[in-house]
């Protein structure tokens, strides 16, 4: 009897343990897909989540949520420096199977996040799904870095805020305008386009639009201007996306992005390359051109 007993309370104790130990994921929020859906597609609303799908590569490739970025699974401890801003503020995270959106919100939530979702299944519910790749602030950080890659930047802001600093080689594009995009695009379909916005909304027609072209490999910025502290280096203006293909360097003289002519500091507070030293009037030349005589110009 007593025996039984003892039995009895070893396996009371070992039932609480088991539910103390899955409290976690038991009691995260669950998001439907009708309502994950309907944030997505409010402009305003989608900057209050981070979403994030845990499948693999290739799965995202074939179609995700909008606004969503690609952490798989099993990368997903490696990337917490990528979305360690969001500690503090709604994520969201989905997949195919929901035993991986459990280990993922365990995950997050043992990393210190503080409101983890799970979504419904992406098999589950027939979500608005897109093929571009959406990239958080960092990573398109480093894509505007990496000189040495053929990418190009298409920069989907007016006029007056892509003057006052863009990406080097970066294409000035107006997202009400985009019959005559493929006009500035280069003929290769397989080049990386990259896309950014002041809070990504619009660089994300502009990326549906690329597909829609058929170009493979494009990626947008959910993270704007407005919403990240992009380091803009130097613009190199005289050089035009489609160029990057091409393998050119600069054109000769008038420079169709911004107006600025090859070799002048640029106007109304345009950067350019540390080679250039201060000139006459304002204007800054290549050091091969300091010597001209004032007023001359190049």
């Amino acid at each position: 009897m007593k025996y039984s007993k003892l039995l009895a309370v070893s396996m009371s104790a070992v039932l609480s343990l088991t539910l103390v130990g899955c409290s976690t994921t038991s009691s995260a929020k669950e998001l439907k897909g009708e309502e994950l859906n309907k944030i997505q597609k409010d402009d305003k609303e989608k900057e209050n989540y981070l979403v994030i799908d845990i499948r693999d590569e290739a799965s995202y490739k074939e179609g995700h949520l909008k606004h969503a970025i690609n952490i798989p699974l099993s990368k997903l401890d490696k990337s917490i420096e990528e979305i360690r801003k969001w500690r503090e503020k709604k994520v969201v995270v989905y997949s195919d199977k929901s035993d991986k959106t459990k280990d993922a919100i365990d995950k997050l939530t043992k990393q210190g996040f503080k409101d983890v979702s799970g979504a419904q299944n992406i098999k589950d519910f027939s979500y608005d799904l897109v093929k571009y790749t959406s990239l958080s602030g960092s990573k398109f950080q480093d894509a505007l870095l990496d000189t040495a890659a053929n990418n190009v930047f298409l920069d989907v802001r007016d006029k007056a805020e892509f003057e006052k600093g863009h990406g080097a080689g970066a294409k000035n594009i107006d997202v009400n305008k985009l019959d005559s995009l493929q006009s500035v695009l280069p003929e290769n379909k397989e080049v990386p386009i990259y896309v950014y916005s002041n809070t990504g909304n619009s660089s994300s027609v502009v990326a549906q639009k690329l597909i829609d072209l058929g170009y493979k490999n494009v990626f947008n910025a959910i993270d704007g201007t407005k919403e990240f502290s992009y380091k803009f280096e130097i613009a190199d203006c005289c050089k035009d996306p489609s160029d990057a293909v091409k393998g050119s360097e600069k054109h000769e003289g008038h420079c169709e992005n911004c107006g600025h002519h090859e070799g002048h500091e640029g106007h109304e507070g345009h950067s350019h390359s540390s080679e250039n030293k201060e000139d006459h009037a304002g204007h800054t030349h290549s050091a091969e051109k300091k010597d001209d005589h004032a007023g001359h110009k190049h």
